[in-house]
Protein backbone atom coordinates (compact mmCIF):
# COMPACT_ATOMS: atom_id res chain seq x y z
CA UNK A 1 0.00 0.00 0.00
CA UNK A 2 2.61 2.41 1.16
CA UNK A 3 4.82 1.72 -2.22
CA UNK A 4 0.97 2.85 -4.12
CA UNK A 5 1.18 5.83 -2.97
CA UNK A 6 4.76 7.04 -3.20
CA UNK A 7 3.88 6.35 -6.99
CA UNK A 8 1.17 8.98 -6.38
CA UNK A 9 2.78 12.42 -6.68
CA UNK A 10 4.40 11.06 -9.62
CA UNK A 11 0.91 10.12 -11.61
CA UNK A 12 -0.50 13.04 -9.86
CA UNK A 13 2.54 15.38 -11.72
CA UNK A 14 2.21 13.41 -15.11
CA UNK A 15 -1.51 13.72 -15.22
CA UNK A 16 -1.23 17.64 -15.06
CA UNK A 17 1.48 18.33 -17.09
CA UNK A 18 -1.08 15.89 -19.75
CA UNK A 19 -3.75 18.36 -18.90
CA UNK A 20 -1.41 21.47 -19.85
CA UNK A 21 -0.22 20.45 -23.30
CA UNK A 22 -3.82 19.68 -23.84
CA UNK A 23 -4.85 23.58 -23.56
CA UNK A 24 -5.67 25.51 -26.77
CA UNK A 25 -2.73 27.55 -27.70
CA UNK A 26 -3.54 30.71 -29.74
CA UNK A 27 -1.29 29.48 -33.70
CA UNK A 28 -1.55 31.80 -36.45
CA UNK A 29 -5.26 32.42 -37.53
CA UNK A 30 -6.47 30.78 -40.55
CA UNK A 31 -6.89 32.47 -44.02
CA UNK A 32 -10.28 33.43 -44.97
CA UNK A 33 -12.58 31.16 -46.88
CA UNK A 34 -14.79 33.39 -48.64
CA UNK A 35 -18.60 33.07 -49.44
CA UNK A 36 -18.74 34.72 -52.82
CA UNK A 37 -21.13 36.21 -54.95
CA UNK A 38 -23.71 33.53 -56.66
CA UNK A 39 -23.73 31.91 -53.42
CA UNK A 40 -27.43 31.57 -51.95
CA UNK A 41 -28.95 31.70 -48.04
CA UNK A 42 -32.68 29.68 -47.95
CA UNK A 43 -34.46 31.02 -44.97
CA UNK A 44 -35.79 27.84 -43.82
CA UNK A 45 -37.78 29.26 -41.08
CA UNK A 46 -39.62 32.50 -40.93
CA UNK A 47 -38.34 34.94 -38.62
CA UNK A 48 -39.28 38.25 -37.56
CA UNK A 49 -37.53 41.99 -37.55
CA UNK A 50 -39.11 43.67 -34.48
CA UNK A 51 -40.77 47.20 -34.79
CA UNK A 52 -38.43 49.70 -34.15
CA UNK A 53 -35.06 47.77 -34.91
CA UNK A 54 -33.64 47.29 -38.64
CA UNK A 55 -32.03 43.92 -37.91
CA UNK A 56 -31.74 40.86 -35.68
CA UNK A 57 -28.76 38.82 -34.73
CA UNK A 58 -28.08 35.08 -35.37
CA UNK A 59 -25.53 32.87 -33.01
CA UNK A 60 -25.93 29.15 -32.69
CA UNK A 61 -28.76 28.28 -34.63
CA UNK A 62 -30.85 30.55 -32.72
CA UNK A 63 -32.47 33.95 -33.08
CA UNK A 64 -31.20 37.23 -30.61
CA UNK A 65 -32.45 40.73 -30.14
CA UNK A 66 -30.13 43.51 -30.38
CA UNK A 67 -27.24 42.95 -27.97
CA UNK A 68 -28.05 39.72 -26.88
CA UNK A 69 -25.38 37.58 -28.31
CA UNK A 70 -23.42 35.61 -25.97
CA UNK A 71 -19.29 36.65 -26.31
CA UNK A 72 -18.25 32.86 -26.87
CA UNK A 73 -18.95 32.17 -30.67
CA UNK A 74 -19.13 33.50 -34.09
CA UNK A 75 -22.33 35.73 -34.70
CA UNK A 76 -24.31 37.40 -37.62
CA UNK A 77 -26.66 40.45 -37.58
CA UNK A 78 -29.08 40.25 -40.43
CA UNK A 79 -30.09 44.16 -41.70
CA UNK A 80 -32.45 45.48 -43.85
CA UNK A 81 -32.73 49.06 -44.93
CA UNK A 82 -34.41 51.13 -42.19
CA UNK A 83 -36.74 49.99 -39.46
CA UNK A 84 -40.26 49.55 -40.09
CA UNK A 85 -43.38 50.52 -37.46
CA UNK A 86 -44.86 46.67 -37.71
CA UNK A 87 -41.64 45.23 -37.88
CA UNK A 88 -40.67 43.07 -40.92
CA UNK A 89 -41.25 39.14 -41.71
CA UNK A 90 -38.91 37.80 -43.14
CA UNK A 91 -40.51 34.50 -45.26
CA UNK A 92 -38.75 31.14 -46.21
CA UNK A 93 -37.05 31.38 -50.01
CA UNK A 94 -33.86 32.03 -51.27
CA UNK A 95 -31.70 35.13 -51.00
CA UNK A 96 -28.93 35.48 -53.21
CA UNK A 97 -25.26 36.55 -52.68
CA UNK A 98 -24.49 39.44 -54.87
CA UNK A 99 -21.24 40.91 -52.79
CA UNK A 100 -19.22 40.02 -50.49
CA UNK A 101 -16.93 43.01 -48.47
CA UNK A 102 -14.11 42.32 -46.19
CA UNK A 103 -13.46 45.09 -43.53
CA UNK A 104 -10.84 44.33 -41.10
CA UNK A 105 -11.05 47.28 -39.10
CA UNK A 106 -15.08 47.63 -38.85
CA UNK A 107 -16.85 48.45 -35.51
CA UNK A 108 -18.81 45.68 -34.13
CA UNK A 109 -21.58 45.70 -30.84
CA UNK A 110 -19.60 48.05 -28.40
CA UNK A 111 -17.86 50.01 -30.60
CA UNK A 112 -14.97 47.39 -30.25
CA UNK A 113 -13.03 47.24 -34.02
CA UNK A 114 -13.84 43.90 -35.66
CA UNK A 115 -13.19 42.19 -38.44
CA UNK A 116 -16.66 41.95 -40.69
CA UNK A 117 -17.67 39.68 -43.63
CA UNK A 118 -20.31 42.00 -45.23
CA UNK A 119 -22.49 39.74 -47.47
CA UNK A 120 -24.64 41.81 -49.52
CA UNK A 121 -28.03 39.46 -50.03
CA UNK A 122 -30.24 39.77 -52.99
CA UNK A 123 -33.88 38.33 -51.84
CA UNK A 124 -35.45 35.99 -55.06
CA UNK A 125 -39.11 36.78 -54.82
CA UNK A 126 -38.98 40.82 -54.58
CA UNK A 127 -35.71 41.50 -55.39
CA UNK A 128 -34.83 43.27 -52.10
CA UNK A 129 -31.75 43.90 -50.25
CA UNK A 130 -30.35 42.88 -47.12
CA UNK A 131 -27.14 42.46 -45.35
CA UNK A 132 -25.57 39.90 -43.66
CA UNK A 133 -23.32 41.12 -41.09
CA UNK A 134 -20.80 38.02 -39.85
CA UNK A 135 -18.06 37.73 -37.12
CA UNK A 136 -16.08 35.96 -34.40
CA UNK A 137 -16.83 37.20 -30.65
CA UNK A 138 -14.88 40.25 -29.47
CA UNK A 139 -13.21 37.92 -26.69
CA UNK A 140 -11.29 35.58 -29.93
CA UNK A 141 -7.99 34.79 -30.47
CA UNK A 142 -6.52 37.70 -33.53
CA UNK A 143 -8.48 39.50 -36.31
CA UNK A 144 -9.97 36.89 -38.62
CA UNK A 145 -12.76 36.14 -41.04
CA UNK A 146 -15.42 34.16 -40.30
CA UNK A 147 -15.59 30.74 -42.43
CA UNK A 148 -18.36 29.25 -44.42
CA UNK A 149 -19.16 26.74 -41.35
CA UNK A 150 -19.16 29.51 -38.84
CA UNK A 151 -21.47 31.45 -40.70
CA UNK A 152 -23.68 28.43 -40.99
CA UNK A 153 -23.21 27.61 -37.21
CA UNK A 154 -24.51 30.90 -36.06
CA UNK A 155 -27.44 30.91 -38.35
CA UNK A 156 -28.20 27.23 -39.18
CA UNK A 157 -31.59 27.33 -37.15
CA UNK A 158 -33.05 29.93 -39.80
CA UNK A 159 -30.80 29.71 -43.07
CA UNK A 160 -28.86 27.26 -45.16
CA UNK A 161 -25.65 28.57 -46.67
CA UNK A 162 -24.76 27.06 -50.47
CA UNK A 163 -21.46 28.44 -51.01
CA UNK A 164 -20.93 28.93 -54.58
CA UNK A 165 -18.80 26.65 -56.56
Amino acid sequence: MYRKLRSLPVLLTAALAACQSAQHKPGPAPAPQSVTAGSTFTVVKDFLIPSGDSSVFFQNNGLYPQGTTQPDNPFCQFATAASTAAGEIIRTGKFTVSNVEYNEKDVGPGKIVVSVTKIHLQQASSGKAYRLDCMLPLVSYGARFVTPAEIQGAVGGYMDLTVAP
